[in-house]
C-alpha cells in the first residue's frame, strides 16, 4: 500500500514538475508568447469590430424600366423603402447600368421589360429580373431578400385586386388570396446578419489555430537544436510527460477560451442563450481535444517556419470542414471523413448550437466525439513522443 502511495505521489510530482517547466519554456520564448497572447486575444476582438455590424443597410441599386406602368412604379417604389435596397439610378437601357456597376457605383440591377404592365394587366405572368454584384455575399443577399419581399408583396395585392375585380371582398378576399397566414420571425439571427455565420466559428477556430500554432513553434525550435520535446524527462513515463506538458497549455487555453468565448461575445453584444457554466463544460471537452491534436501533429514539425506555411494550407480547410460555408449534409464522403481530424469541426458546431439554444443536451453528439479524440490524441502524442525520443537516441 504504501509503495502504491509512493508511487502516485512520485507520478504526480513529475507531471507537476513537467507542467512547471512546459509553463517556463512558453513564457521564455517570446515568438510563442506573441502567438498566445496577439493572436489568443486580440484576434477576437478583431473579428467582432470587422463584422460587428453585419449587414449590409440601403445598398444602391439601378433600375431600367422600360414598361413604365403603375405596376412597375409600384415595385421600385416598394423595393425602395426596404431596409436592403435604394434605388439610386434610374437608367434607360441595361447597357448604362452595367457601366454603373463596373463602376462600383451601384451592387445591384432590377430590369423590368416593356410588357411588365400589359402582362399583368391581360392576367398573365410577368417577368421582373434582377443582377447582382457577386463580389461579395452580403451583395447578393441585399438583392435576393429585398426582391423577394417585395414580389411576394405585390403577388398579394394583384391578387386581392383580381378577386375584388371579381366581386370578392373583404374577408373572403382575404381567405383567397391568404388562406393560411404566417408570421415570419428568423431565430437568433432575423437581421440575416454575416456576423452570426461568422464570428461564432472564427471564436472557436482561433482557438485550435493559436495552440497548434504556438505549440508547434515551440516544438520546431527544440528539435532545431537537435534536442525532442521531452528529451530533457527520459524516465519520467510519456503519460506523464504528455500530461504534464498538456495541463500547462490547457490552463492557458481554458482561460483564452472564457475570453473569447464568454468575455468578447458580451463586449460586443452577440447573443449567448446559455449560462456560464455550460459553456464552461463545452471549453473543457473542447480545450482538451485541441491540446492533444497539437501534440499529435506537432510532432511533424521540425522547424520553426513550418507553422508558417501549415497557417496557409490548413486553415482554410479547416474552416470549410466546420460546414460555416457549405452544408455538412452535402459534403462528399471523403470530406465528411476528413472533418473527423479536426477538433474545430466539431467544436465550433457545438459552440453555435450551444448559444443558440442554451442546452448541453443538444451538444452532447459533439462532445461525445471530441471526447474519443482527446483519447485517441493522447494516446497518439504519447506513441509520436516515444518514437521520436528512440530516434533522437539512435542518432
Amino acid at each position: 500500500m504504501a509503495e502504491k502511495i509512493s508511487y502516485i505521489g512520485k507520478w504526480v510530482g513529475d507531471t507537476f514538475g513537467i507542467f512547471v517547466n512546459e509553463l517556463r519554456m512558453v513564457v521564455h520564448d517570446n515568438g510563442v508568447m506573441l502567438i498566445f497572447l496577439f493572436a489568443g486575444l486580440v484576434y477576437p476582438v478583431l473579428y467582432n469590430w470587422i463584422y460587428g455590424y453585419g449587414v449590409v443597410d440601403e445598398m444602391p441599386v439601378a433600375v431600367v424600366d422600360n414598361s413604365g406602368g403603375s405596376y412597375s412604379r409600384r415595385y421600385i417604389q416598394e423595393m425602395d423603402a426596404t431596409r436592403e435596397a435604394d434605388i439610386a439610378y434610374s437608367c434607360t437601357s441595361l447597357d448604362e447600368a452595367r457601366k454603373l456597376m463596373e463602376e462600383q457605383k451601384v451592387h445591384g440591377i432590377v430590369f423590368f421589360p416593356a410588357d411588365f404592365d400589359e402582362r399583368l394587366v391581360r392576367g398573365e405572368q410577368a417577368v421582373v429580373s434582377t443582377y447582382a454584384d457577386m463580389s461579395t455575399f452580403l451583395y447578393y443577399k441585399n438583392m435576393t431578400v429585398a426582391s423577394n419581399k417585395v414580389m411576394l408583396d405585390q403577388l398579394h395585392q394583384i391578387q386581392t385586386e383580381r378577386y375584388a375585380a371579381a366581386g370578392y371582398a373583404g374577408e373572403d378576399a382575404v381567405q383567397l388570396t391568404q388562406p393560411v397566414q404566417y408570421d415570419e420571425f428568423l431565430q437568433n439571427n432575423p437581421a440575416i446578419s454575416f456576423t452570426m455565420f461568422f464570428v461564432y466559428m472564427a471564436l472557436m477556430m482561433i482557438l485550435q489555430q493559436v495552440m497548434f500554432y504556438g505549440s508547434s513553434t515551440l516544438a520546431g525550435t527544440v528539435r532545431e537544436q537537435g534536442g525532442s520535446i521531452s528529451g530533457g524527462f527520459a524516465g519520467h513515463g510519456m503519460g506523464r510527460i504528455v500530461l504534464g506538458r498538456g495541463f500547462a497549455y490547457y490552463l492557458i487555453f481554458v482561460l483564452l477560451g472564457v475570453y473569447g468565448a464568454l468575455v468578447v461575445p458580451t463586449l460586443f453584444h452577440l447573443p449567448i442563450h446559455c449560462s456560464w457554466w455550460e459553456m464552461l463544460v463545452l471549453l473543457l471537452f473542447y480545450v482538451a481535444d485541441i491540446v492533444f491534436f497539437s501534440f499529435t501533429w506537432s510532432s511533424a514539425i521540425t522547424k520553426r517556419e513550418t507553422v508558417l506555411v501549415l497557417l496557409l494550407s490548413v486553415t482554410p480547410v479547416a474552416v470549410f470542414l466546420t460546414g460555416f460555408t457549405w452544408p455538412v449534409s452535402s459534403f462528399p464522403y471523403i470530406w465528411k471523413v476528413l472533418s473527423y481530424v479536426f477538433p474545430s469541426t466539431f467544436g465550433c458546431r457545438a459552440y453555435m448550437t450551444l448559444s443558440m439554444t442554451g442546452t448541453l443536451t443538444s451538444i452532447a453528439p459533439e462532445i461525445r466525439i471530441m471526447t474519443i479524440q482527446t483519447a485517441v490524441y493522447f494516446l497518439l502524442a504519447c506513441v509520436a513522443a516515444r518514437v521520436e525520443n528512440k530516434l533522437v537516441k539512435s542518432k
